[in-house]
Formats: C-alpha cells, structure tokens, sequence
C-alpha cells in the first residue's frame, strides 16, 4: 500500500510536469505564429516574469495570495462541492481589514498585534459568509454554486458601499479607503519587491492544510465524504457537518488571503470590481489535484502564467487574455483522470508483481 501512494504520489507531480509541457510547447507555438516579432514575443512570455526583481515580486505577489486561496479550495473541492464563495470573501475581507485598520484600531496598537487581529478579522469573515452557503446546502439541499456566485456580487456592492458610506477619502479621485497605517501594512522581505512575511503565512496555511487532510480524522471524514458518500452513510461519518465544516475552512482560508493581499501589497482599500484572485483558488486546487502537498507548484505555475501574459501584453501586441489558452489545456490535461492513467496503472502493476516475487 505504502508503494502505491509512493507511485501514485510521484506520478500525480510527472503528470503535472507533462500537462505543463505540451501547454507550453503549444502556447508557444500560438505565439510564433501570431506575432510579428515570435522571438522577442517567446522570450519576454517565457523569461520575463525572471528578467527584473520587480517583475520576479509581481510573480510572488500573486504566488502569496494563491497559496492561501489554493489550500482553501482543497477543502471544498475535497468535499466534492462547487462553493465558489471564495471570491466574495476575498473582497469582503479585505474591506474588512481596511475597516478595522482605519477606523477601529488605534494607531498605538503595537505592529504584531495589529497584524494578528486583522488576520483573525479577515478569517472570521470567510468562516461567516462562508458559512451561508454551506448550511444553506447541507440543511435546505439548496445549489451552492448558484447561491455563492450570487453572494460574490452582493459582497462585492456590500464592500462598495461600506468605502463609500464609512471610509471614504475625500482627498484623492477615486473610489477608495483612507490610507492603512503602517502597523497593518505587512513587512517586506525583499526591498523594492510585493515579497512580504504573507509568504511564511501562505507556507504555514499549506503545512497546516496537508497535516489536516492526512493527519486527522476531519480530514479523513471530509476526503471520504467527498469521494465516496454512500461509503460514508454506511460507515457512520457526519456528512453534514463534515461538509459543512469543509466549506467553512476553505472560506476561511479565502478571507485570511484578502487579509495578507490588502496588509501585503496595497497601501488602502480600492477593490470595486471582482479580483478574479478567489476564483483563481479553485484553478490551484484544480492543478494541484485537491491535495494541499501540490499547492505550490499549482499557485507558482499559475501565477508564473499570468505574470508572463502581464509582461506579454504590455511588451508586445499580443493581448493578455491570450495565455487563457495555456490555462485551459493545462487543466483540461490534469482534470482528466484517464490522462497517463493507464502508464500509472503499468506502473503500480508491475510494483506489486514484484513485491509478490520478493514475497514468494
């Protein structure tokens, strides 16, 4: 058994890696083809997020907020559920956090303490909204996915108009917060970067994430409830609350990446449309095959990519949206369970073979 995971483990990460390069082979073709100038085009998609520190931050930028949506997404997707309240959190979140920051915490509260309470205020508000759907599911067998896309909206205009009606500044032309102060703003590791200690966060998030799915029986409960319910009805296993709670802490994991995005990067609140950041959590968690181990590499491939389309678009005339392309092969090859599945099968097979030659 331990071998088969061990295989299972090391295939899953291939399979990813091969995913990766025919999308990226094709990807790049797309891109000869199409530009007037394919070298310059190929080069500044393929090395550019690498070429400068800035552009280097603006990848780990993304990297951050994706390990914590990403591992919150594990939790859902495990479930077997599609609540994608995540993005509504997100921004809810962060509003949250510029609220407290700006209008309730004093400018002498010490630094760590700030930082702490503004975390545990964006993970309150993911577990609460969060919440919402997942009973609403689980006791009333109403759609998540149709309640939670409908909440995304409601949160983002509940967001719009608490700038607008409690912390408004006056003094700039544009819809957004009075400024955090520096207490809230979150210390960079690397001067002239966005790489900020949300990073060492993200990191703890995956760690923590990995030890629940694998080291407890919640995360067992949830995996088994997720995979195979009537397995789960017949062994006893509280699905509801076991789903329930499954939601939550996606949800909640959701809120505290707005949290560390707002603290990390931006110096006010002025998210006035969807950032798409909660959304992209489901597409780690799809790369990552729902297993928290893979998160990085998930959260790394995808902000890699759209920071090589942000460095693409503005360096070239090839629009950003063009690296959609990569993106949708890229999951399709993942999703697909029977991608590689019989190589994987061969694989296993002849490991067991030869444990039960060794055996007799």
């Amino acid at each position: 058994m331990k071998e088969t995971r061990r295989i299972e483990f090391l295939f899953e990460i291939f399979r990813i890696l091969v995913a990766l390069a025919i999308a990226y082979g094709l990807t790049l073709l797309c891109i000869m083809l199409i530009s007037d100038d394919p070298g310059h085009a190929v080069y500044m998609f393929a090395v550019g997020p690498f070429t400068s520190k800035r552009r280097l931050g603006q990848l780990f930028g993304k990297f951050i907020p994706y390990l914590l949506t990403g591992t919150g997404m594990c939790f859902v997707y495990a479930s077997n559920r599609f609540n994608l309240i995540g993005e509504g959190v997100y921004l809810m979140s962060g509003c949250m956090v510029a609220f407290f920051a700006t209008q309730v915490l004093g400018t002498g509260t010490p630094h760590i303490l700030f930082i702490l309470v503004l975390l545990l205020v964006g993970a309150l508000t993911g577990a609460l909204f969060g919440l919402i759907p997942a009973v609403l599911r689980e006791k009333m067998k109403i759609n998540e996915t149709v309640v939670s896309i409908m909440m995304n909206y409601a949160l983002l205009y509940l967001a719009n108009y608490i700038v607008k009606t409690k912390m408004y500044d006056t003094e700039i032309t544009y819809m957004a917060s009075e400024q955090l102060p520096m207490a809230a703003r979150l210390t960079t590791l690397v001067p002239g970067t966005q790489i900020h200690t949300g990073l060492i966060i993200g990191i703890l998030a995956v760690v923590v994430t990995a030890l629940i799915f694998y080291r407890t029986s919640l995360g067992y409960s949830i995996r088994i409830c997720g995979s195979n319910p009537n397995f789960a009805r017949t062994a006893g296993i509280g699905m509801t609350g076991s789903l329930i709670v499954a939601q939550v802490l996606g949800a909640t994991l959701a809120g505290v990446g707005g949290a560390v995005d707002m603290m990390g990067i931006y110096d006010r609140y002025m998210w006035t449309a969807l950032t798409n950041m909660g959304f992209d959590g489901l597409l780690v968690a799809v790369l990552s095959k729902k297993n928290p181990v893979f998160v990085p590499l998930g959260a790394f491939l995808l902000a890699y990519m759209r920071t090589g389309a942000s460095i693409l678009n503005y360096t070239t005339e090839i629009p950003i949206e063009f690296v959609d392309i990569m993106q949708a092969i890229i999951i399709l090859l993942i999703a697909a369970e029977h991608f590689m599945g019989k190589y994987k099968e061969k694989l296993i097979f002849g490991a067991s073979r030869e444990k039960n030659k060794e055996a007799a």
